[in-house]
This record gives structure tokens, sequence and C-alpha cells, in this order.
């Protein structure tokens, strides 16, 4: 059994299992797999590993290179859609006792001053109004494994229900944090200007602003991903090519640091972000996907497997997102 390019079974081993505990050794090397792809963090694959060469002939405007497309794991084909854990801060509740994680509203905090000689420090108080609460949504499936399967060596049945079940599980994580984007009202609009590479250049300098005006420490080298539905992948790249080539020209490039680009088929094809990650983006995470102990089900001859977890976000500061229009 082979998901997301990491081997959780070898089948030819099984025989070697006891008959009554096989199933007991299939739920465990399944358990361990998952929390392992679960831990796997954020990777960069390099635009041209994924696409191939773009650029072809003479073109001085044209440079090839770009920002690396954002995925988890090493299966292109495999690998569900996780790049939305690029823009998400994790917010750890797997040992917390809680529900809920608590979002400050405030931007501040700490305000810093001048010290006068013998004074005592003013000690910053969070209003107790100033946070929201993010609570957990639990998420349940499963499936049964009869016994004929093991009996007659049916291991592929077997192999499809566990990677259906993977697969599902993070594409309707997926759904949940593309959704919160998506969700954002028209606040967070911004106007195409000239050409795609005017306007990414725009929304960088709109989100730093605004930011900055609302009291965050953002600079302008900070890192921002565009999010973008895959029609518009040759688009996007077309405009991070572009470069600067004789002083004072019309040339046009991208002056802000693009850390990566997130390719995404939950998005609408009508326009794509601009983030910047982080901050009061949040992803909590109480629960991983697991398989609870199996029950014994002599309607199916064989057990029932269920499979949970438990998660949820939040996006507490649009103003560290802009969506940007095509024309």
């Amino acid at each position: 059994m082979i998901i997301n390019g990491k081997q959780f079974i070898d089948w030819d081993k099984l025989s070697k299992v006891p008959a009554n505990l096989q199933k007991v050794a299939i739920y465990d090397a399944v358990c361990q797999g998952f929390k392992a792809i679960a831990a796997d963090s954020v990777k960069m694959v390099a635009a041209g590993s994924v696409q191939g060469q773009k650029i072809i002939g003479i073109d001085p405007n044209l440079v090839a290179s770009g920002p690396p497309i954002v995925m988890v794991g090493s299966d292109t084909v495999e690998s569900p859609d996780r790049g939305y854990e690029a823009l998400f801060a994790d917010v750890d509740m797997r040992a917390s006792s809680n529900d809920t994680f608590e979002m400050l509203d405030i931007s501040g905090g700490v305000t810093f001053y001048q010290k006068k000689t013998g004074e005592e420090a003013k000690l910053s108080r969070l209003p107790s109004s100033a946070k929201s609460q993010v609570g957990l949504l639990r998420f349940i499936g499963g499936f049964a494994i009869e016994d004929d399967w093991l009996r007659f060596n049916k291991y592929y049945l077997i192999d499809d229900l566990t990677k259906d079940t993977f697969n599902n599980w993070y594409n309707q994580k997926a759904d949940l944090f593309y959704g919160l984007m998506a969700a954002m009202g028209a606040g967070i609009n911004q106007a195409f200007a000239t050409d795609d590479v005017t306007t990414i250049n725009n929304a960088c300098a709109a989100i730093v602003t605004e930011m900055e005006a609302a009291g965050y420490s953002v600079s302008a080298g900070s890192g921002f991903y565009i999010t973008c539905h895959p029609i518009l992948m040759s688009r996007i790249y077309k405009a991070l090519a572009a470069s600067f080539v004789n002083a004072n020209s019309n040339n046009n490039q991208i002056t802000y640091n693009i850390k990566g680009v997130i390719p995404t088929a939950k998005i609408a094809s009508t326009s794509y972000y601009v983030s910047l990650p982080g901050l009061k983006n949040k992803k909590g995470e109480w629960e991983d996907l697991n398989a609870r102990p199996a029950q014994r089900n002599e309607l199916v001859l064989g057990a029932d497997h269920v499979w949970t977890g438990a998660y949820n976000g939040a996006i507490g500061e649009s103003k560290q997102h802009k969506r940007c229009a095509l024309s």
C-alpha cells in the first residue's frame, strides 16, 4: 500500500502475521502512516520541474525562472491539494483540553516607549472583548473490511478504500480553507491596472500599507503567495518572468518577494489572490486523521473501520489578502 509516495504496508510480509492479528496490523500500519503524512511540511517544487521549460526564443523581457509551485508530498499525481497550508499559521491543539482556540482581534498588543530613569514599565493590557473563539469541527467516515478480502488476498480493495479515505479527507479540508478565502467580501478586491505585473505590485503594496496602518509590523520585503486556478498558471508565470532590462524603458517587473504560487481548482478562474501568509490566518489541528479500533460486524462478515479527525481555521484579518481582477 503506497499513499502520497509513502509505503504503509508491505503485503508480502502480512502472511507472516498470525491470521487473528492481521486486521490489527493493518490498522496500526495505516494509522502510523497517516500520522507521518500529516506531519509533512509544505514543499516547494521548481516551476520547471512540473511545467517544463516554457520560455522559447529570444525575448529580453522574459527570464526562465520564477517562484516555486507549492505542494506537499513527492507524488504530484497522488498527492491531494494541501497548498493552503503555506498560507495558514498552525495552532497545535492536539494536546489541549479545550475545544476552541482564541484569536485576538487587536493588532498591537504590547506598546514600547522610551523609559525614563527610575520609571516603572507600563504593561499593556489586552481587553477581554478583543478576541474571538474558533471551535473544532469533527469529521467522520469509514468503511468495512470483509473477511474474504484477507482470506483471498484481495489487498487491492483495502488499498483503494484507504487511498479514497485519505484523498477525501484532505479534499474536504482544502474545501474549508480555500472556502475561507473565497468567502471574503468585495473589500479585498484589487482592480486590474495596465497588466498583471502592475496589478500584483499594487496588491502587495496595498497589503503592506493597509496592514501597517492597522498597526501590524509588516515589512515591504515580506514574502507573498499567489493562489490561482490552474488555468491561470501560465498567465501568472508570464507576469512573474517579466523583468527590467533597459533603464527607463517600458518594461515592467514584479518588485515584491513572491515566495510561491499555489495552484488549486478550489477557487474560481475569474480572479487570483495575493496573500501575506501567517499572522491572522490560523489553522487549528485538534486531531489528525485516524482510525478507531475495528468493530466486528457480522452483517457484512467483516469489521467496520471508523475514520475521524478534528480541525478548523479562520482568517482574522482580511487585509492580508487581495483578490486581483483579470481585466
